[in-house]
């Protein structure tokens, strides 16, 4: 087994809305997904509508992401990703999200299962793979993620 990078995917959130502390569910975080890019060598594209992530937020120090949202290629093509993760509230991480800076690789745990959905035959390979993910802190919102194929 091996790990391929793919892609380069970037995010802006705004919100969140207030919690839901207090539901028998567990508490989530709502945040919209406003802004977002997929780069890499074999696929572009770009937010075709706000997405959102239900995020589950947890006392043991970690944020579960629970994000949907749709692209559109550079070559219009439709492509819906989903993705969960863990995202660890470090001390450096809540820091550099509160003066609005970035993070490096290393400040946090931050990780995703990603799922693609593709129509078109040209993106298939998206449907037959797992693919993961490592994420940092670009700003206040704006995170980058470092996305892999696992092969």
């Amino acid at each position: 087994m091996n790990l391929v990078r793919e892609l380069t995917y970037r995010v802006r959130t705004t919100g969140p809305l207030k919690s839901t502390a207090g539901s028998p569910f567990g508490e989530r975080s709502y945040w919209i997904v406003s802004e977002a890019e997929l780069e890499g060598p074999r696929l572009k594209a770009r937010l075709a509508a706000p997405g959102s992530d239900w995020m589950h937020v947890s006392e043991d120090g970690f944020w579960r992401p629970d994000v949907r949202m749709p692209f559109t290629t550079d070559d219009g093509e439709t492509i819906l990703l989903h993705y969960t993760g863990l995202v660890q509230q470090t001390a450096a991480f809540k820091e550099a999200a509160g003066a609005n800076r970035p993070t490096q690789w290393d400040e946090q745990y931050m990780r995703l299962a990603m799922r693609f959905d593709a129509g078109a035959a040209k993106y298939a390979w998206l449907n037959t793979s797992l693919f993961i993910a490592r994420g940092r802190l670009l700003g206040t919102g704006h995170i980058e993620y470092d996305v892999h194929r696992v092969s």
